[in-house]
Formats: C-alpha cells, sequence, structure tokens
C-alpha cells in the first residue's frame, strides 16, 4: 500500500518537473529580441547647375591698339612765333587736306608734313616756307569745323633795307580752305625765305597748312 502512493507521488513529481522544464523554455523563447533590420540609405543624386537663359560665356577685352606717333615739323617750314593750344588728334585736318590736295593740287606732291596750329578768333599765325626757283608752288589751308573763315597770305622775302614785304599772293574768301596759287601762278625766279600768315578771321579751333610743289 504505501509503495503504491509512493510511486504516484514520483509520477507527480516528474510531471510538475517537466511542466516547469517547458514553461522556462518557452519564456526564454519569448525574451529573445527580434532582430533589428537597418533601411538601407537613399543617396540622392548631385545635380549639376544648369546654364541659365541669356548667360553669355565672357568675352576677352581686346587689346587696345596703340597710337601713332605724331610726325616733328620738318625744317623748312617752322612757325616764327609759338603755337598756342597745339592740338594732339589731326584725324579731320589730315582728311580735308587729302581731298583738298586731290581738288586743287593733283599732280603735285607734299614738300613738307602738315603744319598745325589752333587759333581763337581774329588770332594769327606766321610760318617761314623756303622756296626755290625751278618749282611752282601751292599751299592750302584747312580749318575744323568749328572754323568758319580762314585766310592765308603769303608774303615775300624780307627786304635787306627793311623796307615792308610785299603781298606775293593771298586768298581771304569767306571758307576754311584757302589756297594760294589757284588763281595766279607760284613759280619764284629766286631762292628766298617767305612768311605765310594764317588769320583765323572767324570761328575759332584748329587748322592745318600744307605746301605742294611739283
Amino acid at each position: 500500500m504505501n509503495s503504491k502512493w509512493i510511486l504516484r507521488g514520483v509520477a507527480i513529481a516528474s510531471v510538475l518537473v517537466s511542466y516547469n522544464c517547458r514553461s522556462r523554455t518557452r519564456n526564454n523563447d519569448n525574451n529573445t529580441p527580434a532582430p533589428t533590420t537597418t533601411a538601407p540609405t537613399i543617396t540622392a543624386p548631385v545635380q549639376q547647375p544648369a546654364l541659365q537663359p541669356g548667360m553669355q560665356p565672357s568675352i576677352p577685352t581686346q587689346p587696345s591698339i596703340p597710337t601713332q606717333p605724331s610726325m616733328p615739323t620738318q625744317p623748312g617750314m617752322q612757325p616764327i612765333q609759338a603755337q598756342p593750344n597745339m592740338p594732339a588728334n589731326g584725324d579731320f585736318i589730315q582728311t580735308q587736306m587729302t581731298m583738298r590736295q586731290a581738288q586743287f593740287a593733283a599732280g603735285m606732291s607734299p614738300v613738307l608734313p602738315i603744319a598745325r596750329g589752333s587759333l581763337e578768333t581774329s588770332g594769327t599765325q606766321n610760318y617761314a616756307v623756303n622756296m626755290l626757283p625751278g618749282h611752282c608752288y601751292k599751299i592750302i589751308g584747312v580749318g575744323a569745323p568749328s572754323v568758319s573763315d580762314l585766310d592765308l597770305k603769303l608774303y615775300a622775302p624780307a627786304d635787306p633795307s627793311g623796307a615792308p614785304s610785299a603781298v606775293v599772293d593771298q586768298d581771304i574768301a569767306t571758307d576754311n580752305f584757302p589756297v594760294i596759287g589757284l588763281q595766279r601762278q607760284l613759280c619764284p625766279t629766286a631762292a628766298g625765305q617767305y612768311r605765310l600768315e594764317v588769320t583765323m578771321y572767324a570761328g575759332t579751333g584748329e587748322f592745318g597748312v600744307q605746301v605742294f610743289g611739283n
């Protein structure tokens, strides 16, 4: 009788031990943390800046053209008095002189470079001009657009006795392009130094005079 109860107690104890082991195993399984899944990182593509409408590449600056040096006055036509306010730019004067040479001194060549000056109204400027026999000459003057009336007078070489020099030729017409040697030939019979007088009769500004010969 006692043996039967002992066997039942052992069986019950075995069942309890087995139940406790299963419960502990289930609890351990429930407490195990789930594996962590890391989301992949998406990197946005880098966009290159687009060229905006109207944007043009910069154009490099062109090198400036150096200014040509002015031609010095040659011996033979020197100002007797200092020239006031001598301008540096004579493009207009050169263009006008070339045109008047073709008009009034065709077939002649420049004897001297252009002599330039600038005068106020009623101002005068004198030049010494050497001329030789056996040649004919024409002397042309041109004025800037601001010059209304430019006059030229050519005086004979100085008289040894001191008498006033006579006027050989002149152009005192109302214009800004006087010419000496146009109405009558200017062909000296002897070498000499003549005096050329430039008068700013009306207007003001730059002028140029040049001697042409054959």
